[in-house]
């Protein structure tokens, strides 16, 4: 005898699922108007007899408690995870994907059955949930399923908790689901439960996901996200090379160069690590994202300094850094600015923002005395004149730097040798 339970995945959630929730809710509802008034809801969708509303309302009714409940786990189980990824309208129209599959595919195989099967009302979410389940299958490959199993064969038995694939175990289950359905065809018997349905909305969700490509958008979104945490120096290893194939396809995917050069700094790779980074801070400049280039020169300048950028590019990434709160970093690259092209357009505007950024945010009066005075003497004529010369007046330092001191002269010591002259 064997028994297992799905018990949650391993994929983190980054957002609320609010309509998977709801429909949670909605079955229990309707499933406790089923029990309580009997007879005020159709008693399923009746191939013999179609009806839009009764087929949208066999979506959330059930025959039995224990129907509900497998329901309901499975759909908690795929759907919190595929509404994180793709948000509450696409996961919807997965939903809704999936019971049509599922509706479909059922009344095609019954035209092989038995006549009387088409009389037999069908009613369960296990069709629509079936597709979020064929979009899973796809999608959520680094995904695992935390699974309780019990197993008890001739006089021994095993309880255990084992993690399995999701792609194994949405095939596990899709496989089984196959075979009953062939099995129910060939007797041409109904057996109580639309096995050819939950195929049909599994083969919906999964043309789906294949055909707007989200086998590809949503494991690049994990990777570049971090959303699929790095355990270990293999797991680096193992996006980095995904990462990488990335790359190579497209050159200018600025967020996979970067989760690259994050995964290269976890596997211990630091010269690659340095030379993602700037690769991404060139190419998040180039796509005037400047906050991710901040954060990406951040990450790079660990290493060493950027070198190539233009002054523009320069300024623009000092003020990110400003404004991310990275005070240090900005100044350096304000003064950098400065230093190497005293003569650019911005170079006045750097200046100041360096004599800011040490007065009050590295509270460096010194350092900030000392760019206002530099931004007097090589720019006479420059509109931040006034405000220069009001700064120093309030940190009470003169615009000019006091002359140092030239050492005094020891005075001579009397040779007692020497005579005076007496007149």
């Amino acid at each position: 005898m064997f028994f297992f339970l799905p018990l949650g995945t391993t994929r983190p959630c980054w957002r609320t699922p609010y309509l998977t929730y709801g429909l949670l809710v909605a079955n229990v509802i309707v499933f406790i108007v089923q029990s309580a008034a009997p007879g005020s809801l159709p008693t399923g969708f009746v191939p013999a007899h179609p009806s839009l509303f009764a087929w949208l309302a066999s979506l959330f009714m059930h025959a039995g408690l224990l129907h509900l409940g497998g329901n309901m786990l499975f759909l908690w189980l795929f759907g919190t995870i595929a509404e994180d990824v793709l948000g509450p309208g696409l996961f919807a129209l997965f939903y809704l994907a999936g019971a049509v599959g599922a509706t479909g595919l059922d009344a095609l195989m019954g035209t092989f059955g038995s006549p009387a099967d088409w009389s037999v009302p069908r009613l369960g979410a296990s069709g629509a949930i079936a597709g979020i389940m064929g979009l899973a299958a796809v999608c959520f490959t680094r995904t695992k399923v935390r699974v309780w199993y019990f197993l008890w064969w001739m006089l021994t038995f095993r309880m255990d908790v084992a993690e399995l694939g999701a792609p194994l175990f949405i095939g596990l289950w899709v496989g089984w689901e196959l075979l009953q359905g062939m099995v129910q065809s060939a007797i041409a018997a109904s057996g109580g439960v639309a096995h050819w349905a939950h195929v049909g909305g599994f083969a919906a969700g999964l043309a789906g996901a294949l055909l707007l490509r989200l086998n590809k958008r949503v494991p690049r979104a994990d990777l570049v996200s971090g959303r699929i945490p790095v355990l270990d120096q293999t797991d680096a290893y193992q996006q980095a090379g995904e990462l990488q194939q990335m790359v190579m396809q497209s050159p200018e995917d600025a967020d996979a160069w970067y989760a690259l050069g994050r995964d290269y700094e976890m596997s211990a790779r630091l010269n690659k690590a340095k030379e993602a980074y700037e690769k991404a801070v060139f190419l998040f400049l180039k796509q005037h994202r400047v906050q991710e280039a901040a954060k990406a020169y951040a990450a790079v300048v660990e290493y060493g300094l950027v070198t190539g950028l233009t002054p523009d590019q320069e300024f623009d990434l000092a003020c990110a850094l400003e404004e991310a709160g990275s005070a240090k970093r900005a100044f350096g690259l304000f003064r950098k600015t400065v230093v190497e092209r005293p003569e650019g357009d911005r170079a006045e505007t750097a200046l100041m923002r360096a004599a800011e950024i040490a007065r009050t945010s590295l509270g460096d009066y010194e350092r900030a005395a000392e760019c206002y005075r530099k931004l007097l003497d090589a720019y006479p004529y420059s509109n931040w004149r006034a405000l220069a010369q009001e700064r120093l007046r309030d940190m009470g330092v003169p615009e000019k730097a006091p002359a140092p001191e030239s050492p005094a002269t020891p005075a001579a010591e009397p040779d007692s040798d020497l005579r005076p002259l007496s007149g």
